[in-house]
């Protein structure tokens, strides 16, 4: 009688013993789930040089906007457009980093509006 208790309390023992072994393992961690990439640092990088290109822009623009001037040539409404464009690179100039596609939005109108004053501004000095 004491040998089948034993046997039984064997078996008993280890029929347990893997079931009690996986409970004090912890599950594995799910799979990760991949994040979609960041559109800020995406467009971060041809915001900025937009705002290059935009700048030079805005170089010949104040460089023809100066020979205009010394002509005596009437470029009021010129120079207002130009102003237009400059505070809209300034304000991309401020978030270019932080909300790049409303900068790049802001850049392409400020080059348009130079590329304009170039084109008239060579109009009035040819």
């Amino acid at each position: 009688m004491k040998v089948k208790l034993a046997i039984l309390l064997g078996i008993l023992l280890l029929s347990s013993y893997p079931v009690a072994g996986l409970a004090v393992i912890p599950p594995p961690p799910p799979p990760s789930v991949p994040q979609p990439p960041n559109s800020n640092s995406m467009m971060a990088p041809l915001a900025q040089n937009r705002l290059s290109i935009v700048l030079s822009l805005q170089q010949e623009a104040y460089d023809l906007l100066d020979q205009a001037s010394e002509q005596g040539l009437d470029v009021e409404d010129i120079a207002n457009s130009i102003s237009e464009a400059d505070a809209l690179v300034e304000k991309a100039r401020q978030i270019v980093l932080s909300n790049p596609i409303s900068a790049l939005n802001m850049l392409r109108e400020a080059a348009k509006i130079y590329e304009k004053a170039i084109s008239d501004l060579e109009t009035l000095l040819s």
